[in-house]
């Protein structure tokens, strides 16, 4: 568990965290090694819990938590559909989306400020998300404003999500049907870019590099805090394996086998976020 002195200098000024949640702080119905001490740590300190899965609200995720004994409020869960309808706020004057996602990810734009429309609202530009309500009719319509022109941007851009029975298409899927019709491509704003990052960092009131973020995922959450300048921590308790970390070029800035030895490595370090 012995880390390097500029890895422990770093620990030592982180004072906010991001934590991935599935496949990080549980699996299923089972909350991993050390998560539910690490919430406890970090309660009092700047945190958020963050998804890529824009089709569920954030009162889905504070109770899925919540029964397995972590609490959190509801504005410290962070989706790539939250985190989309505000940067989309904040950095455009586009207010009309039409929304291909869930009545969650309506939701939440309507708590950004934007105001969903159908296509008889003029929508000013078109927002996809992982849509498990998708209908034929809806899929259609999006095609048409992209090809019109629209601006078109994606809460997320991943191929497949988990399930007990398999790996199920997510928004990628989707992602790939409106190009085939329209030869377009999105602007995606979840992990692992930029806006994400933002929008996480600005409910936190931290700079990046006082924030740490810890993940499961290479291409997502590891990806995000390298390129942004977050210290980025991997957990063996997703799906990498040892192999698949030696194989790959992203480079964790440090790798733990659970929460708890995070927990472990922040406590010895001294860091603000777990006094």
């Amino acid at each position: 568990m012995a880390v390097n002195q500029a890895l422990e200098s770093r620990l030592a000024g982180v004072r906010a965290c991001l934590f991935d949640m599935d496949g990080t702080l549980y699996v299923g119905g089972r909350a991993m090694e050390g998560a539910v001490e690490l919430l406890a740590a970090v309660r009092d300190q700047p945190h958020l819990v963050l998804t890529n899965n824009s089709s569920r609200s954030r009162d889905v995720y504070r109770d899925r938590l919540a029964a397995l004994g972590m609490t959190v409020a509801l504005d410290q869960v962070l989706t790539s559909g939250e985190a989309s309808a505000d940067w989309l706020f904040h950095h455009t004057a586009l207010r009309r989306p039409y929304v291909l996602g869930t009545p969650a990810l309506v939701e939440a734009c309507e708590r950004a400020g934007l105001t969903p429309v159908d296509e008889r609202g003029d929508p000013d530009c078109v927002l996809l998300g992982f849509d498990t309500t998708l209908t034929y009719a809806r899929l259609a319509e999006a095609c048409l404003l992209v090809a019109a022109g629209l601006p078109y941007y994606a809460t997320h851009a991943d191929r497949t999500c988990i399930d007990p029975r398999g790996l199920l298409p997510d928004a990628g899927g989707l992602i790939a049907a409106v190009e085939v019709t329209t030869s377009k491509r999105p602007v995606v704003l979840g992990k692992p870019e930029k806006s994400m990052c933002d929008a996480g960092l600005r409910r936190l009131g931290a700079t990046a590099a006082e924030t740490l973020i810890l993940g499961d995922q290479l291409d997502t959450d590891m990806t995000l805090g390298l390129r942004h300048g977050l210290l980025a921590v991997l957990t063996m308790t997703g799906e990498v394996s040892a192999a698949h970390l030696a194989a790959s070029d992203v480079r964790p800035d440090l790798v733990v086998q659970s929460p708890a030895e995070l927990l472990a490595l922040l406590r010895q370090a001294g860091a603000p976020v777990v006094r």
